[in-house]
């Protein structure tokens, strides 16, 4: 039977978005997206000779996605299982994990610092100019400020950005990258910022990541969830070695 050029298009739309929702490594995410394409053209194929056509056209492609579900529920369906195999991370690696991410952020910090640095020592130093420079026509301090502030705020967005901007669009940072762990969502499919916000705030209220982390020793720990962890929906998982 002939598909239509959108049918087709309509088809890969659905699988892309099936694919983007999955957690699953290349190898196995190939095998999928292959008989996920097969399962489409079949039903679509099949929605359209029920209506008697002879073209697939992007109705029947609905149609098909009706029966199998949004591609959402298709993905979470294909992951919940695959979830299951995965091994979640304790307590030692994602305390690694945070330590090298915590020094990343502090170097990080410390580079968007140094122009500020450089200029208010230069502020600072005798000179030998007959104007001195709070008399300058330039407004130097004034442009001090404002460097100080871009660089205070700068520092802000690496610091509460850092775990939430990463996690949400990569369900990992550095370090949890290097050591080879992924937050995904316990139904296996992949975390969203919303997410990502809910199992960080612990890292941005004084202490209480601390208590966070203890709470998945002492009642999670069967399950590798910190107390956020719980809240959010995740789990973080080794998805190599």
């Amino acid at each position: 039977m002939e598909f239509a050029e959108d049918a087709k298009q309509e088809i890969e739309k659905n699988l892309k978005e099936i694919i983007r929702n999955t957690n699953v490594d290349s190898k196995d995410r190939e095998e999928i997206e292959k008989e996920l394409r097969s399962t489409y053209y079949e039903a679509a194929e099949s929605a359209a000779r029920a209506r008697g056509a002879a073209t697939v056209t992007p109705a029947d492609v609905q149609a098909a996605r009706a029966d199998m579900g949004s591609p959402s529920e298709t993905a979470e369906c294909l992951t919940k299982s695959y979830a299951g195999t995965l091994r979640r991370a304790g307590f030692w690696p994602r305390l690694a994990a945070f330590l090298v991410d915590n020094i990343i952020m502090v170097v990080a910090s410390l580079i968007i610092m140094a122009p500020m640095f450089v200029v208010m020592a230069a502020l600072d130093a005798p000179t030998d100019s007959a104007i001195p420079l709070a008399s300058s026509p330039m407004p130097v301090y004034a442009l001090a400020f404002g460097l100080m502030f871009v660089t205070m705020i700068s520092v802000m967005i690496v610091a509460f950005g850092y775990y939430i901007i990463l996690e949400g669009r990569y369900g990992y940072t550095a370090g949890k990258y290097l050591l080879g762990l992924k937050v995904i969502r316990t139904n296996g499919t992949k975390i969203s910022y919303k997410e990502a916000v809910l199992r960080n705030l612990s890292k941005y209220i004084n202490n209480l990541i601390v208590i966070d982390a203890l709470i998945m020793l002492i009642f999670f720990n069967k399950e590798k969830q910190r107390g956020f962890d719980r809240i959010a929906d995740t789990i973080v998982v080794y998805v190599r070695g």
